[in-house]
């Protein structure tokens, strides 16, 4: 993929000659470009150094801050040996780790090869269905430190089904830089009558409790002295909004533009984000045909129109949702089962340039295992097998690094790029000289810079590109904004 010196994004590499005044060493690397410059093209790695050069005081804590650029949320790149923060998939309930390795292409340098930690002191909230908890606790391992002890501090409701197997309901942390996660399980798009008076913890619901909400807003740790919500209220900077997956949707043309503003309305209405991050919807194993993938295609530019034309008129209502941003996990995931399917076998094009890639000849995602469940679609092979299967029964599949069930997703693999979109997607909102809280109307400029940032976020890390070697170093610390 191409990134152009147009983007809004720009790296900035800090010298240890700089700031000498400040205690602290870390240098830093600014996602935002110039707006000019001789450059044109790709951005080649001599290009990734700016004049400006800056340190942050402590990665820790934002609040010692001292800077002319506001910083709420950065983050650092990590090689895998590094103990001093998590691996990725330390919260997660499912393991790959035995399974094979990846494919020569998906393990080559700066492409799957690194862990992250995050520091913010911003509140936000992730909603969907068990594969958002898996998500969610990537995120969490990102942004806790090593020996912090999850099951005692962070999980506040479970539930057990079939094997009787507790599955994380509900969480919520205090994490490094001040901030707060939680998460909120739920199996729907949320609508008005799907919100009932009291939460429950259960298989599949698709309802969302007032007094869970109420329990998250009283127990979050608010940053913000002064609330910009009417009536004063405390509330979420941020929510990330997965769509739950075909399956729990039975059928995806009943997915439509209405039910997802609502959805996003009511993130605002009652949790009091500013902020949403809605992820493209991804393949899996309840993909039965091809019009269900037609379907997804479907809605996935539903999803970017909506967050392309959002308006925010704060003479109207200050409860609604200033900023909708597009986390485009589906082509991360449909790139690695691409990339995985030309390595064992199948005719695909991995030209992932090209608008509207993933329809074109994807009928091999459906090429499938036997079905071994009555709760499960069978597998697709692609999806889950590091090498072509000599049959298709489930015991010649050996398993990869991608996906252990069809379904989910392996979070060590994919952990640490989705967690490092989300730092870097809200910064586009919350990083800059002047950020966008100020009490006025988005602007046409500003808009654009927003979207701008948001795409070099995709671009960097909701893809296969790879990351620059030097930006894996521990002690360098990386943040997007937008430039007006």
């Amino acid at each position: 993929m191409r990134v152009t010196r147009q983007l809004l994004i720009i790296i900035m590499v800090a010298s240890i000659f700089i700031y000498q005044q400040l205690k602290s060493n870390y240098p830093t690397k600014e996602l935002i470009p110039p707006n000019s410059g001789p450059l044109k093209g790709e951005i080649k790695k001599s290009d990734t150094a700016s004049s400006i050069k800056l340190q942050l005081q402590n990665f820790n804590d934002f609040s010692n801050l001292n800077q002319s650029i506001n910083h709420r949320i950065a983050f650092r790149l990590h090689k895998l040996e590094d103990m001093t923060v998590n691996p990725p998939g330390i919260y997660a309930p499912l393991s790959c780790e035995n399974n094979a390795d990846l494919t020569s292409t998906l393990a080559n340098e700066g492409v799957l090869d690194f862990k992250v930690s995050i520091s913010t002191d911003l509140n936000m909230i992730f909603i969907g269905d068990s594969i958002a908890s898996q998500l969610a606790q990537a995120f969490d391992s990102a942004a806790l430190e090593p020996h912090y002890d999850y099951l005692s501090n962070s999980i506040k409701g479970t539930f057990s089904y079939m094997n009787k197997k507790k599955h994380i309901c509900i969480t919520q942390s205090t994490i490094r830089g001040g901030g707060g996660t939680a998460f909120m399980r739920n199996n729907g798009i949320l609508s008005s009558n799907s919100m009932i008076r009291f939460h429950h913890c259960k298989h599949g619901s698709q309802a969302w409790g007032a007094d869970l909400v109420a329990s998250f807003l009283d127990n979050h740790h608010p940053v913000d002295e002064q609330p910009r919500r009417k009536g004063g209220g405390r509330s979420f900077n941020a929510a990330i909004l997965k769509i739950p997956a075909l399956g729990w949707i039975k059928d995806i043309k009943s997915v439509t533009k209405e039910k997802i503003m609502e959805a996003i309305d009511l993130v605002g209405k009652h949790f009091g984000a500013e902020t949403v991050i809605i992820s493209t919807l991804t393949f899996s194993n309840n993909v039965k045909t091809l019009n269900d993938w037609v379907g997804i295609q479907r809605v996935n530019e539903m999803i970017r129109q909506i967050a392309r034309n959002w308006e925010f008129l704060p003479e109207n209502d200050l409860s609604r949702v200033r900023w909708v941003l597009v986390q485009e996990f589906g082509n991360f995931t449909n790139q690695m089962i691409w990339t995985n399917a030309k390595h064992i076998g199948y005719d695909v094009d991995l030209n992932f340039s090209v608008n509207g890639w993933e329809g074109v000849r994807a009928d091999f995602l459906l090429e499938r295992l036997e079905q071994v469940s009555k709760f499960q679609y069978p597998h697709s092979i692609p999806m889950v097998c590091a090498k072509m299967p000599n049959s298709t029964n489930v015991q010649s599949c050996v398993c990869n690094k991608i996906s252990p069930d069809g379904m989910h997703w392996c979070t060590p693999t994919l952990g640490p790029r989705y967690s490092a979109s989300v730092a870097c997607l809200l910064g586009c909102v919350y990083n800059g000289e002047l950020g966008y809280l100020s009490e006025r109307e988005n602007s046409n400029i500003m808009n654009e810079s927003v979207r701008a940032c948001e795409d070099e976020c995709n671009q960097r890390f909701m893809s296969l590109v790879p990351v620059d070697n030097d930006w894996i170093d521990d002690g360098v610390t990386i943040y997007s904004r937008p430039r007006f």
